[in-house]
Parts: C-alpha cells; structure tokens; sequence
C-alpha cells in the first residue's frame, strides 16, 4: 500500500484514497477516506471536499468520512494522487483542526 494512492475497494464499488504513512505498513488496516462521483455527494465543502480527476471523471473526498479498513478489504491501485499531498492533508486539517 502506499500513502495518497487511491484503491478501488473490494467490498463497495467505490474508491478510496490511502491517508495512512508508509511508516506503519506492517498494521493489518489502512486508514482509507471514500471518494464519491461528483454527482453522487448531494453537498461539499471545497476545504474539505476537494475534488480530483481520475481515469477522466471527477470525484470529490469525502474526508468526513475517513475509516480504517482491513487490508484485505483494499484491492488493486486505479491512480496515484501524491501530486495532490498538500491538498490532501490540508482537508484533513481542516477536518481534525478547523483550518
């Protein structure tokens, strides 16, 4: 696994983009946050809903809705989002801290 790369999840039909550091692979779960088609999120927050093109469709996270989930659960990557790290944790900050 690897840190802001996004899996598609082998019980929902849904992405899910990897939070957790590299540091801690050996944990048997991933703190994972969902991403919805844009369409799909009835509302958002653009700090803490930023939204992302993958595979040519636009999706929004759902940084609300972060969980921890079994490994086992994460199946095969679909896109790499490291490019958007800053956004990224700054939609957790603003989650955890407000800002």
């Amino acid at each position: 696994m690897a840190r802001f790369k996004v899996y598609r999840l082998k019980s929902e039909p849904i992405l899910a983009i990897d939070l957790q550091t590299n540091m801690l692979d050996d944990l048997p779960s991933r703190v994972m946050v969902p991403l919805y088609r844009v369409g799909d999120m009835s509302w958002s927050i653009s700090r803490l809903n930023p939204r992302f093109l993958i595979n040519g469709e636009l999706y929004v996270m759902a940084t609300q809705r972060m969980a921890a989930l079994p490994v086992a659960e994460i199946g095969e990557p679909v896109a790499n989002l490291t490019t958007h790290a800053d956004t990224i944790t700054a939609a957790t900050n603003f989650l955890f801290q407000g800002f």
